[in-house]
Formats: structure tokens, C-alpha cells, sequence
């Protein structure tokens, strides 16, 4: 046994962990990705082998760990402590994904600044009536669905609406997809995590060599929207010079903060698609699970539509962000599905130097470039002191009182220094959704298209999830 001497107590090396048997060469990668639920796996071995153990992923030994303290240990000591993962890193720089998600140290301080800036509560409010123009969309295409009376394929939807309020954020553009038939970016850029997802589970980097159709398909969206980005710059460059006060996040990247250097065309167009894809993906499917419980729990409906009613009255749409903050239900309504969906189960991290944990099985020495998978939200459905009953959707557990809304064992937009700058906006766009359609409209299961299911490639998302909407009487 390898062993390194912590406090007088010998720490256990990486190696001595329990966890799953790996075949030659491969290790667990072809078990870990088995299925396309890599975090359900993930999460089954943990039960099995405990809160902390290990993997291989081909020759590479890699620790996976649900310990909070060991979690939030990893959160806190981002940057300077942890990085994450090189080898995703690697794949999503060379696609052009090099952002503010994917920066690290001195970089990543430079660019937090930028995102910040452009999702903080100042902008958010004046983005306000932007974000409603869209939820009108959102409502009038809702209003068709139920008139004809066809099923809503609600993650579609749900893509739609956030890539319309984000793309408008990030750079004052009106997709207006919602809108869309036929092809065009909304089609395409979906596409995208699930090729990310795929490049980095492979376990030969073939394209490097040659090019597939998907891989041809995946450059020709990263060239459209790296078009789209250099028009839009240049048009918030001519803003900018006269002398206006930055409206969106590429015009904050016109105009960077006192005493920073410009940003290059690759920093604008990285962190530009990193906002895009992260408001998209990610918002729409917690928003998308919302609408599923909603569907299988008529008593819930009833209640966020009688606090839509009681806060919005006659207008039937918040004023300003205040409003929705008054729609505390339908808010935890969003948590409860963040805590029982998370869109990022899981995290990948690398300590720069070699680094001991405390685990259940004593210290364990963690040697630097070791990949740590961190669970984020194992505990949230395991956890029966906080959350009895954690199988449960059950909205009203987040009005007790005694929850706080992240915190671990939930931590649905991490934690520590690198804590999801789009939180807000995350919020305010799922709560909206989940409070106009109860207002709205009556929720119905619609199994046509097969059971719901929950698959992941870079972040997870449910298939086959259609809905029947009934405009309100």
C-alpha cells in the first residue's frame, strides 16, 4: 500500500479505494458511459463502494467522491487549489469553447469580471422587458399548440425560449426561433453538448486525423456562429465609440473593465458561445423537467396557479424581477426539480498540487493531475435528515423554512468562488415559464412519443418529453 504520513496517520493512496472491477486498456470507461447515463452509474457505484472511491478511466486512475466535506473542500479552493479537467479542457478549446467556463487562474479572474458584470441584478432589470417580449412568444405558440390540439415537445420549446432570452443578453441579437420553422441556429446548436459529451468520452481522439459527418456538421455550426459573433462585435464596436454604457455581455467585452487589455477575437467569440450554450442548455432543461411534474401533479399545478393569480391579478405577467420574486411556490417548484434533475450531476476537477482528503476510509492522498469526480447532488436524494422523503417531488419542502437553497449536498450551481454567475438569470427564466403555463393553461402527460427518460452528454436532459396543454377557462 502506498501511504503518505498526515497528522501521525497514514493516508491511503488512490489505488487502495474500493471500487469497480475495469477491463484491460479500457478500465470503467465503456461502464461509465454505458447507457448515456454516466451519472446514474456514477451514482449506483457509490452506493455500492461508499461516499468516496475509484475508478480508471483507460490506464488513468481517477477518484470519485459524494463526501460534502470533500466536495465543498474542491468548490472552496477553486482556482488556486483545483482546476478542471485538462482533457475537457482540451476538447472544448480546440472546438473554440475557450470561456470564462473553461479558464482558469489569472484568466478566469479576467473573465468572471466580464460575465458578472453582464448577469448582475443591474442588467437583469433592464434586460426585463426583453425577457417578456419572449415569454409572449413562448405564450402564443402555447396558445396554438392547445387550439390545435397537438402535444408540446416541451424540451424543444424550452430550447427555444432560452436560447431567444440569451442570445439577446450575450449580444442584443433577436433570434427569435420561437418563432422559426425550418432550419436555422436553433436546429443546430443544440447539437453541441451532446457532441462535447462525445469527443470527451472517446477513447481515441480521431478527428484529430480525420472528420466525420458529425464532426463536419459540428464545424459548420461553430463557423456560423462565429460569423454571427464577428457582425454582432463589429456592430457593438460602433456603439460602443459613442460613447454608450454596455447593453449586453459582447458589449462588455467591447469595453472591458478599467486597466484590462482588450480581448482577443477568440476570447470574444469563446466566452460568447460559452453563454449561449450554458443559458440554453442548461435553463432549458431544469424548465423542461418543471413542466414534466407539473404534468403528473395536477395538485401542484393548482397551486402555482393560484399564487399566479394572487401576485400578477389582471397583467398576468410579472412587472420587473421583484415580481417574480413574490412567486416563492413556483420558485421552489424550480428548486425541487434542480434537486432531483440536476442538469450537472457531476464535475470533473484536478488538484494542481498533490493534496489529502478526509474521507470515510481515512486520509486519502490525492497525487496533482489525479481526476476527481465530484457529485453534486448525490446527497439531496439521500439524505433523509434534510430532505425526507427524497424521491418525493415535493415543492413545498423549500417554504419549511429550514432549507437553504444551496447548500450541500445541494448545490445545483456550484459553489465557492466559481459560482454560477447565471444563477439569476436561470431563476428568473424557470420561474416565469413554470408560473405563466400554470396561469395559462392545464398540464396533461403525453406518452405518445414513449416513457420519459433522462439522458446525459455534457450536461443531462429528459427524451420523449411531451405534453398536452388545455387553455385555462
Amino acid at each position: 500500500m502506498t501511504e503518505a504520513v498526515t497528522l501521525g496517520v497514514a493516508a491511503r493512496a488512490v489505488g487502495d479505494l474500493p471500487g469497480p472491477r475495469g477491463l484491460p486498456l479500457l478500465g470503467n470507461l465503456p461502464g461509465f458511459v454505458r447507457g448515456g447515463v454516466p451519472h446514474r452509474t456514477l451514482e449506483a457505484w457509490c452506493d455500492r463502494y461508499g461516499s468516496t472511491f475509484r475508478m480508471s478511466l483507460g490506464r488513468m486512475p481517477a477518484v470519485v467522491t459524494a463526501d460534502p466535506s470533500v466536495v465543498a473542500r474542491i468548490q472552496r479552493q477553486r482556482p488556486d487549489e483545483f482546476r478542471r479537467s485538462s482533457h475537457m479542457t482540451g476538447v472544448l478549446d480546440e472546438i473554440g469553447v475557450h470561456g470564462v467556463f473553461t479558464a482558469e487562474g489569472d484568466e478566469w479572474r479576467r473573465l468572471r469580471k466580464m460575465a458578472t458584470q453582464a448577469l448582475n441584478a443591474a442588467y437583469l432589470r433592464q434586460y426585463f422587458s426583453t425577457i417578456a417580449t419572449v415569454t409572449e412568444r413562448l405564450k402564443r405558440r402555447w396558445d396554438t399548440s392547445a387550439g390545435d390540439g397537438r402535444s408540446v415537445d416541451v424540451l424543444d420549446d424550452m430550447m427555444r425560449y432560452t436560447l431567444d432570452v440569451t442570445s439577446g443578453l450575450a449580444m442584443g441579437h433577436d433570434l427569435n426561433s420561437l418563432e422559426q420553422t425550418g432550419d436555422g441556429l436553433h436546429r443546430r446548436l443544440p447539437l453541441l453538448f451532446p457532441e462535447f459529451g462525445r469527443r470527451i468520452n472517446a477513447p481515441v481522439a480521431y478527428w484529430r486525423w480525420f472528420r466525420l459527418p458529425r464532426d463536419r456538421r459540428l464545424d459548420a455550426t461553430v463557423r456560423e456562429i462565429d460569423a454571427l459573433v464577428r457582425d454582432r462585435f463589429a456592430e457593438a464596436t460602433r456603439r460602443m465609440a459613442g460613447g454608450g454604457e454596455p447593453a449586453n455581455f459582447l458589449e462588455a467585452l467591447v469595453a472591458p473593465l478599467e486597466g484590462e487589455s482588450p480581448f482577443t477575437h477568440e476570447e470574444v467569440f469563446g466566452n460568447v458561445l460559452t453563454m449561449l450554450l450554458a443559458g440554453e442548455d442548461t435553463t432549458s432543461s431544469t424548465a423542461a423537467w418543471a413542466i414534466h411534474h407539473l404534468a403528473e401533479n395536477p395538485d401542484v399545478q393548482e397551486r402555482v396557479r393560484a399564487e399566479a393569480d394572487e401576485v400578477l391579478g389582471d397583467s398576468g405577467f410579472p412587472a420587473d424581477p421583484a415580481t417574480v420574486g413574490r412567486l416563492g411556490f413556483a420558485e421552489a417548484v424550480v428548486h425541487e426539480v434542480a434537486r432531483l434533475r440536476p442538469v450537472a450531476p457531476f464535475l470533473a476537477f484536478q488538484p494542481l498540487r498533490d493534496v489529502t482528503f478526509d474521507t470515510e476510509h481515512g486520509p486519502l492522498l490525492v497525487e496533482k493531475g489525479v481526476p476527481v469526480f465530484a457529485l453534486m447532488a448525490y446527497g439531496a436524494r439521500r439524505d433523509l435528515d434534510r430532505y425526507p422523503e427524497p424521491e418525493v417531488f415535493r415543492p413545498e419542502r423549500w417554504l419549511e423554512g429550514r432549507l437553504p437553497r444551496e447548500s450541500l449536498p445541494f448545490m445545483p450551481f456550484g459553489g465557492g468562488p466559481r459560482f454560477c454567475p447565471g444563477r439569476n438569470l436561470a431563476l428568473l427564466e424557470a420561474t416565469i415559464v413554470v408560473s405563466l403555463l400554470c396561469r395559462s393553461f392545464t398540464v396533461e402527460p403525453d406518452t405518445s412519443a414513449g416513457v420519459v427518460e433522462e439522458r446525459m452528454s455534457f450536461t443531462a436532459y429528459p427524451t420523449n418529453l411531451r405534453v398536452r396543454l388545455r387553455a385555462r377557462q
